[in-house]
């Protein structure tokens, strides 16, 4: 029987396909990004019989649970699943507070390894199922904190893209949002304010790494300024040059927070773990900078601060002091194997690259295994420090890549190996051995070992004065940290300093605790479990990205066509492109370039 309009199905297919082709010669950029309109005018020339596309379907609305009675009774989204995750009594008391009046700016304060990470996924969970905002950025210090965002996130069916680049500048239809460090969005603070409307939750977390005169802190206010919400985190809410901080109020010079969770707070709640810090002394022999040999030891008062920081480099560089502080730690952290916690672990923070690698050295030789070093020209150093952390290998060694919002919970035993001293650094640095394991059935008192030298000695006594002024509720006597350098001091040019020798000298141990004895179990407090590992769909479209890019190559090899043409046809018939196509997308665009491999025949553009 003839067509109705004269013209037999295959014509019409034809004709369709011809009209989008000269469409998309005629006007490229268009149909480019309207691809999807273009893939209706073919369908709507193609007779009934043949297939059309569905449209997604509207899920029911999940009902809204969890900690938060003043969101019920608001419309609900139907793009993430319902809560099922569980919050600490501070995380709880924290969301409850910001959401009364859902300001603009707020400040969080918490000590780390307290779980902020946890407060700012319920909020931004809360917001997007309460259709408040759509879309959801987290800023982090550094790019191998991305991912691990990206995943505690999508614990909850947050889905963020913890690889979006700058120069595609679109985030994917299928996620909510992306995780991007703070070197990016300075580098393209346009980007950033252009992506960004007045449906967007930020996250700022580990806010004292930008302040407002410096290029981050420009960038930051720039980038965000029209956010819906901007929420500041940090564990240490202070710079060491004193530079204010954008986004948080100050009042005589002090930032002020909106919620604050101390350590000694942490502690009485079994959130985290208390501290205890082996103090090492001893004396120390080099050529200071202008040429003099100096002598000694931590106990004796230097002229200058510079000979105060190349006694220390000194220490931190001989094996005679060295190998005994790695010999203790191994055997400290041996003993907290022995009592139960088999994949106990230990990390070394070191002054640079070379010490890091000397460092692992002297702990191979006294101790008998081989550190993970960890460096940031590592290309794998994400990588590397992922593994460890699920692995059972027991000690790390790194620079700086794990000064602060890496999440190890198996450390137990640290080694403050660096010579710099500010009280934000080594705040950071002692909160990669506070975080808690529900499955260890004993006290989880953890160590970190500290030369004692009189710039450091005052932080490991105000960490402990703070604690101990909580537990014991009396007064005690204020340790006052000595103030500190906006940077380490370097002496490379045009100084004549090298470390001759030294030896270590066990000073006594700082604890934490009331009666407690280093390596004496006490009954653990319960602490809730963690979730098992998360479906991160950035992950998964990452992988889908890889094997259309590889069916790509071999389609334009075996067709002899240009991959960009093969790219464009793609565009045309999925929409979008390459890198902000959602996962079905990709999955359509997988299954065509497997279709015309297996036909043997390529039907795009040519």
């Amino acid at each position: 029987m003839p067509h109705s309009s004269g013209a037999s199905p295959r014509r019409s297919r034809r004709r369709a396909s011809h009209e989008t082709r000269a469409a998309y010669r005629h006007f490229p950029s268009q149909c480019r990004c309207a691809s999807t309109w273009a893939l209706r005018v073919v369908h709507a020339a193609t007779p009934p019989r043949r297939r059309t596309i569905r449209g997604r379907a509207a899920a029911a609305p999940p009902r809204n649970v969890g900690p938060l009675p003043h969101i019920q009774g608001v419309p609900l989204s139907s793009s993430i699943p319902r809560w099922t995750l569980s919050l600490r009594a501070w995380q709880r008391d924290a969301c409850e507070t910001w959401w009364r009046t859902r300001p603009r700016d707020a400040l969080i304060v918490a000590c780390p390894g307290a779980g902020k990470t946890r407060f700012a996924t319920r909020l931004a969970h809360a917001l997007l199922e309460s259709r408040l905002i759509d879309r959801v950025v987290v800023v982090v210090p550094k790019d191998h904190l991305k991912a691990q965002v990206a995943r505690a996130m999508a614990q909850a069916g947050v889905q963020l893209d913890p690889g979006f680049e700058n120069a595609v500048g679109r985030i994917a239809p299928d996620l909510h949002g992306a995780v991007v460090s703070y070197q990016q969005v300075a580098f393209a603070p346009g980007v950033y304010a252009r992506l960004v409307g007045e449906r967007t939750l930020v996250v700022l977390d580990e806010i004292h790494h930008a302040g407002d005169g410096a290029t981050w802190g420009r960038a930051l206010k720039r980038a965000f300024v029209h956010a819906a919400h901007r929420v500041a985190m940090s564990g240490t809410p202070f710079r060491s040059d004193g530079a204010a901080i954008p986004f948080v109020r100050y009042e005589l010079g002090v930032s002020i927070a909106d919620f604050t969770y101390s350590y000694s707070q942490a502690l009485a709640d079994g959130v985290c773990r208390p501290l205890a810090f082996p103090l090492l002394g001893g004396a120390a022999e080099w050529i200071s900078a202008d040429g003099t040999i100096i002598q000694s030891d931590f106990d004796s008062a230097l002229e200058t601060r510079q000979q105060e920081s190349e006694r220390l480099r000194t220490a931190l560089t001989q094996d005679g002091w060295m190998g005994h502080v790695a010999t203790r730690a191994h055997q400290a952290l041996h003993e907290i194997r022995a009592q139960g916690h088999a994949d106990a672990a230990g990390l070394v923070v070191a002054m640079n690259q070379q010490h890091a690698h000397y460092v692992a050295d002297v702990i191979e030789r006294y101790a008998g295994v081989k550190p993970v070093v960890v460096v940031s020209e590592d290309n794998d150093a994400a990588k590397k420090i992922h593994r460890f952390a699920g692995s059972r290998q027991p000690w790390i060694v790194a620079v700086h890549m794990i000064s602060e919002g890496v999440d190890i919970p198996r450390l137990r035993v640290g080694i403050y190996a660096t010579n710099v001293t500010t009280p934000m650094y080594f705040r950071q640095f002692c909160g990669r051995f506070v975080r808690t394991q529900a499955h260890l059935a004993h006290e989880q008192l953890a160590y970190v070992f500290v030369p004692d030298d009189p710039h450091l000695r005052p932080l490991a006594g105000a960490i402990h004065a703070e604690v101990e002024h909580h537990l014991r509720k009396h007064d005690h006597r204020e340790f006052v940290p000595q103030a500190s350098p906006n940077a380490p001091q370097r002496y490379e040019e045009l100084s004549l300093f090298s470390g001759i020798a030294a030896v270590a000298v066990d000073r006594g141990v700082l604890h934490s605790g009331i009666g407690m004895d280093p390596l004496f179990p006490l009954d653990e407090p319960v602490v809730e479990a963690v979730p098992m590992e998360p479906v991160l769909k950035a992950g998964e479209k990452a992988a889908l990205r890889k094997a259309v890019n590889s069916l790509v190559s071999l389609a334009s090899a075996r067709f002899h066509v240009d991959h960009r043409k093969i790219h464009a046809t793609l565009n045309q018939r999925f929409g979008g492109s390459l890198p902000t196509a959602s996962e079905r997308e990709l999955q359509r665009r997988h299954a065509e370039l497997l279709r015309w491999l297996q036909r043997n025949r390529y039907d795009g553009i040519a």
